[in-house]
């Protein structure tokens, strides 16, 4: 398959094609656009001519008969309608880092598809030869060796430290929590609130970590456990509201329950920043389209699946024994849904 057999099958331009396929960025083409070619990428395991593109360069010529794998991504998540936005940009990335390193994704599942002694949903002949795991859901040891009996090789990839031996590669959420409560409190907030899950929830650790650490209160009532989605952002800022919580900052799990929080409060005619600074965990693209843009703390997409990747596929040749543990940096997208306190 070329990427002309690509762009007739999506009704699209080779360029388009050529866009979504290459592009690091999200604007290539429209959200459906993308994951319609990438649908079609997956059914017919498409695979770049890497000697051309190298040529093109003018670089020398790779070994051809090195060879290929394929791939699967398992979502932690229970549904379509719970998954993160940042995990899909995570897949994303995977998928296209996959095409450059001649492997193949094939297909994603939910961690719930699969039955214990584990089947893989929609089982293949040939199963895949290791698979990338993301996900803000807990994961037991027990899971952890169903799934390994189905893949030899995994790799985890998210915000959440797993306690179990498997290779991870991580953007610490408990330490990016106390990133930003401690930035709200250099904006001179003494009264932040959270919103997102809790159970078992390394955001909702750090944050009430950082209160410790500033020797602030920590009230439950100025938090709300909710579903890390814009309806439950909005749902538990209204909750927040009509206890009438004394806060002058919230802190959000994730950028889409932020997103849910700012909408909220400009129903209440609350103004963002000057009433309410609201902060997010995950900078996915969304987040710099709202009014006024939010500011996050930045999870790196890109640099999270070639790590992961690489570790996966190193994990797949024998290239090491022991358990790995990545984590990655975040740092501070600064924006405008945060000031400094002027009261």
């Amino acid at each position: 398959m070329t990427l002309k057999d690509i762009a007739k099958e999506a009704g699209v331009s080779i360029s388009t094609v050529s866009r979504v396929i290459n592009n690091k960025g999200s604007n290539a083409a429209s959200k459906h656009t993308q994951d319609k070619i990438w649908s079609i990428v997956r059914k017919n395991g498409y695979i770049p001519n890497a000697a051309a593109r190298i040529l093109k360069n003018g670089s020398p010529v790779p070994d051809q008969s090195a060879p290929s794998y394929s791939i699967d991504c398992i979502y932690g998540d229970h549904s379509r309608t719970d998954v993160s936005p940042l995990y899909q940009e995570l897949e994303r990335a995977i998928e296209q880092i996959a095409l450059r390193q001649k492997c193949t994704v094939r297909r994603s599942f939910f961690l719930e598809e699969f039955s214990f002694p584990p089947t893989p949903p929609k089982t293949q002949k040939n199963n895949a030869d290791g698979a990338v795991l993301f996900g803000k859901r807990c994961l037991t040891q027990r899971q952890l060796e169903l799934l390994e009996a189905t893949y030899r090789h995994l790799v985890y990839i998210g915000i959440n430290p797993l306690d179990l031996k498997c290779d991870q590669v991580i953007c610490n959420g408990y330490h990016a929590s106390v990133t930003a409560v401690k930035y709200l409190y250099r904006l001179k907030h003494k009264k932040i609130g959270y919103l997102g899950e809790q159970k078992e929830n390394s955001c909702f650790q750090g944050y009430k970590q950082a209160l410790k650490e500033l020797n602030l209160p920590f009230h439950i009532t100025n938090t709300v456990n909710v579903k890390q989605t814009i309806e439950g952002g909005y749902h538990g800022t209204r909750l927040l509201m009509e206890r009438g919580v004394d806060i002058t900052a919230i802190l959000c799990a994730d950028d889409l329950t932020a997103i849910g929080a700012m909408q909220c409060y400009r129903e209440y005619k609350q103004k963002i920043p000057k009433d309410i600074s609201v902060i997010g965990i995950g900078d996915i693209p969304h987040a710099q389209r709202t009014a006024p843009m939010l500011t996050t703390i930045h999870v790196p997409i890109e640099e999270l699946a070639n790590i992961a990747l690489k570790v996966l596929l190193d994990r797949i040749q024998g290239g090491h024994k022991l358990e790995l543990k990545v984590e990655l940096p975040h740092y501070i997208a600064k924006r405008n849904s945060c000031a400094r306190l002027s009261r």
